[in-house]
């Protein structure tokens, strides 16, 4: 073996004795509790209308542009009250393509030090310095905004975070981000089609309109890509400098038109109510244990600490057909390792007494 293939081997075992070495793993059969499908939008069937040629493997400045993109950006930026829209491929590139773009020698990032990576991806590829506040403190923001005031600062967040399932203080935030006369990013990727049929800003009533959102389509819409909600001047400066969007194949049309059917033409209020009714039923049934999460969240985490404690809970979940997920450190601090639990409309209560009663 060479030299670098055991340095790789090296790192790899050091991973497995610490308890978290990643694996990948097909869940062919069993009771969902992990998936970010929230509303069932995945499983619903493609009508053949929408099957469309593909694009030619293009990137969009090339030929990968079709009218469908065009038409949906417009629409998209109608629906979450923004100038213009830009899609992405994934929520991960529009992370990265946008904070590596706007990212200039003498810009300050204020982010959520428990933000996605792709957000913190986004932020390496860039020129700025970044700086990162305790989760959801609102005065170790402004200690911030404080020390960088008078200089183009954008505060980053997340307006429900994936891992411990709780909600940031928008509001509060955005009276901060009103005193410094900054500017405010919120990645929307886990509430978007939760709430509101336009976006989770409108649900809790936000005063102003945010620099720019990130919107998903891959986990509650049940599609794939994204987009960048943001000002015509902000999408034109992308389209010119954000190096994922410029050197990615173009979203095939198909893809398009089935984030149109999704996000701008079905009622989901239903499966919304569903989804808030089952997570009412599973946080009343299950207030004895440790829940990190919030209680309108469709990700209820509960604490399992250390690495080992919680995959052996994982594994015994898994043999008995409920499919979930522990969440070990580093991915969060050691300590707050937990089995993170989706729910999703499409639950029965009888699986969720199943879930909670294996704990």
């Amino acid at each position: 073996m060479s030299s670098i293939l055991t340095r790789l081997q090296k790192k790899l075992e050091e991973r497995s004795q610490n308890g978290n070495l990643r694996t990948l793993q097909v869940f062919e059969s069993g009771i969902d509790f992990c998936s970010n499908d929230y509303l069932g939008l995945s499983q619903l069937e493609t009508p053949s209308e929408l099957i469309q040629p593909n694009n030619g493997g293009s990137s969009r400045l090339i030929s990968g542009t079709k009218q469908p993109h065009l038409d949906v950006e417009k629409r998209l930026a109608e629906k979450f009250n923004h100038e213009s829209a830009l899609l992405f491929n994934s929520g991960y590139s529009a992370n990265c393509g946008l904070f590596s773009a706007l990212g200039l020698k003498d810009t300050v990032f204020i982010y959520d030090e428990r933000a996605h990576a792709s957000i913190k991806d986004g932020i390496r590829l860039s020129f700025a310095k970044a700086y990162s506040f305790e989760h959801n403190n609102l005065k170790d923001l402004e200690r911030l905004l404080e020390k960088f005031h008078g200089q183009p600062v954008f505060v980053i967040v997340e307006s429900l975070y994936s891992m411990d399932g709780d909600f940031a203080p928008l509001n509060e935030i955005e009276i901060l981000i009103q005193k410094f006369g900054v500017e405010l990013i919120i990645d929307e990727a886990h509430t978007g089609a939760l709430f509101d049929d336009k976006g989770y800003c409108e649900y809790i009533s936000l005063t102003s309109v945010p620099f720019a959102r990130i919107v998903t389509f891959g986990k509650a819409y049940g599609s794939l890509g994204a987009c960048i909600l943001s000002s015509k001047i902000v999408v034109d400066y992308l389209i010119n400098f954000s190096r994922p969007f410029i050197y990615t194949t173009a979203l095939s049309s198909s893809h398009v038109l089935d984030i149109e059917k999704k996000v701008l033409h079905l009622n989901l209020k239903d499966r919304q109510l569903k989804l808030q009714e089952n997570i009412s039923y599973f946080r009343a049934c299950a207030k004895h244990l440790p829940i990190l999460s919030e209680n309108e969240s469709p990700i209820q985490s509960i604490l399992v600490p250390t690495n080992l404690a919680a995959r052996m809970q994982e594994k015994k979940l898994q043999q008995a057909g409920i499919n979930v997920k522990a969440i070990l450190s580093p991915t969060v601090p050691e300590g707050r390792e937990c089995i993170r639990i989706s729910i999703h409309s499409f639950n029965t209560k009888s699986e969720i007494d199943q879930l909670i009663q294996l704990f």
